[in-house]
């Protein structure tokens, strides 16, 4: 356990312990001093190259703790050779939000990353910079194309959090050629909420629409239409048609507009690497 009379002097002391098991100690006693303990930052950059893998971890884990000071090193971060170095990299700039836009370009970098996870932190992590991150759009939208189902998801989920300059993006996904691609677009059109109302609407006197607006008048009606269209974007074998695309993120816009707070209808959070 840290004591209370440690001080940050000491604990640097401590980080060049011949026991990995005190060098871990020291370190994360460092992160829990949060920013005050940015005079440590030189330190926990020789740390990201210790020998023991949970002492590099811990490194990470901390710089991550110290906050906006650790920006840059943070960046550098995203190009370590241990990809539980890079998750963490991930995750700190993503708690940090907009404050991360200088690092934006490294963030698009990690999208091929090899490490799923952190290439699914880095779209997370561009979406929460919201309309700072609008120079991710056409790396976003690559990752979106992608083989990785996970990543194309969060990918399209963050080009809804960067909102109106990704509209153009998020409609021409309606005519990819892999319904999975166009399934998404289409609900993160409907996560943008009224800012993409104009986009989706159909042409005039279609008598779809007349359909449609009939039918969205049931609540029973729309809940079971977007369960059958949330099941049937988990295959690709399902190929909905652009007006069915533009439909759903209707309803979507309806239902996230009259019941829910905006972004409520995110997907799941990145999980924790459990190995």
């Amino acid at each position: 356990m840290t004591t209370a009379d440690e001080s940050l002097p000491e604990l640097l002391v401590s980080i060049h312990h011949a026991f990995p098991a005190m060098r871990l100690r020291a370190i994360r006693a460092i992160g829990k001093l949060g920013r005050s303990a940015r005079d440590a930052l030189t330190a926990l950059s020789k740390a990201l190259d210790d020998n023991d893998a949970k002492v590099r971890e811990a490194a990470a884990q901390a710089i991550g703790q110290i906050g906006p000071d650790a920006l840059p090193l943070l960046a550098q971060m995203l190009k370590h050779s241990d990809k539980y170095v890079r998750r963490n990299a991930v995750w700190a700039l993503g708690k940090l939000g907009p404050l991360a836009k200088d690092v934006a370009h490294d963030l698009c970098m990690a999208l091929r990353d090899e490490d799923p996870r952190t290439a699914s932190g880095a779209a997370q992590t561009l979406g929460s910079m919201g309309t700072e991150a609008a120079a991710a759009i056409p790396p976003l939208a690559e990752a979106m194309r992608g083989t990785n189902i996970v990543l194309c998801r969060l990918a399209a989920k963050a080009l809804s959090q960067i909102g109106s300059p990704a509209l153009p993006t998020l409609i021409t996904h309606l005519k990819h050629h892999d319904p999975f691609v166009r399934g998404e677009a289409a609900m993160s059109l409907g996560w943008m909420g009224p800012a993409a109302a104009a986009a989706v609407q159909p042409p005039p006197f279609r008598w779809q629409s007349a359909i449609v607006v009939a039918q969205s008048k049931s609540a029973g009606a729309t809940t079971g239409r977007r369960k059958r269209c949330r099941r049937a974007m988990t295959t690709r074998d399902h190929a909905p048609t652009e007006a069915s695309l533009r439909r759903i993120a209707r309803q979507e816009i309806r239902c996230c507009s009259a019941t829910l707070p905006r972004w409520s209808r995110a997907p799941a959070t990145r999980a924790q690497d459990a190995a």
